[in-house]
């Protein structure tokens, strides 16, 4: 059995979460957005709110969530039904292996108290319910299923390359998007359009043309903005619009990307590292980036070839 503190927040979460895990040296192992929720109602397509994060912190877990997006009826998403209103601050989780485990907790603790979410099963877990006990203090009891259980992780792709360039230029070539249309992509692509909107939250739309003709699209949410030193975002394919979509060649590569450039200077020269990590994959999406490196690593050489061919001319 574990129990663990679980925080409430009005769209503030991701953001929270993202402080705490740098300050408390932690780590984020899972976030599911409103928008991953399988047969969400509409509402919650496209909703980056956060439906449940946990944030591991040595032998301890921190976990949190959003409330429901405006006129979502909070029961069918597994939230206390005055949670898009006002935010309650916290509840106390009980995490447990067995449903039968989870049944007696969850009525020994409604005795005398009042029921806030009805417990059952949902698409996250086998037995998940809420209740204020008989003195007040809010609960959840949770029996997950499998697949938010396993800690299996994807080994992290990393790539450098030094260029003979000042930290600041080259920090320029990734947050000015006339310079990026003049080298971002893999070989031989032609931007065709690039649109920053560069600040936590922001995102970054480019279009790409193909040697044949073929348009792609792709975006960058950014999350963390550290200049000149780092940039931390979510990396997408997308659509001309801007909407999520798969990779066109690779329906199993993860539908995003945690992406982190550092840049780091010595001797007037700048050292860019990218560190690759598929956001919440599904085992297939797990098993598809583990066999893709050599494959990243070609399409990454070819991009920083451009970038160094770019940086000789200005």
């Amino acid at each position: 059995m574990d129990l663990n503190a679980y925080l409430y927040f009005d769209g503030q979460c991701e953001d929270a979460f993202r402080l705490y895990e740098k300050v408390l040296g932690g780590r984020i192992k899972g976030l599911v957005r409103y928008a991953d929720v399988p047969s969400g109602p509409p509402a919650f397509k496209g909703c980056n709110r956060v439906i449940h994060v946990s944030l591991s912190i040595g032998d301890r877990i921190l976990m949190g969530s959003d409330t429901p997006p405006d006129g979502v009826d909070p029961m069918r998403c597994g939230h206390r039904p005055e949670a898009h209103k006002t935010p309650q601050g916290f509840r106390a989780n009980v995490t447990v292996d067995t449903p039968t485990e989870a049944d007696r907790i969850y009525h020994a603790l409604v005795e005398g108290g009042k029921v806030a979410v009805p417990i059952g099963e949902t698409f996250f877990a086998r037995r998940f319910g809420m209740v204020n006990d008989r003195f007040g203090t809010p609960w959840m009891v949770t029996c997950p299923k499998p697949m938010y259980a396993a800690d299996a992780e994807s080994k992290p792709f990393a790539i450098s390359r030094t260029f003979d360039v000042p930290r600041d230029t080259l920090w320029k070539c990734f947050t000015d998007p006339d310079r990026m249309r003049r080298w971002w992509g893999p070989k031989d692509v032609t931007i065709i359009a690039s649109k920053m909107d560069l600040r936590p939250g922001g995102t970054y739309h480019y279009g790409m043309r193909t040697p044949g003709g073929k348009e792609m699209w792709g975006k960058f949410i950014y999350r963390e903005i550290t200049s000149p030193e780092r940039l931390v975002l979510v990396n997408a394919f997308s659509d001309e619009k801007g909407g999520l979509t798969r990779h066109p060649l690779a329906p199993s590569w993860p539908l995003e990307m945690l992406s982190t450039f550092s840049f780091s200077e010595a001797g007037g020269k700048t050292t860019f590292t990218v560190t690759w990590t598929p956001l919440n994959p599904t085992p297939e999406e797990r098993a598809t980036f583990d066999a893709g490196h050599e494959s990243m690593k070609q399409g990454w050489s070819g991009t920083m070839e451009q970038l160094a061919a770019y940086l000789a001319k200005v």
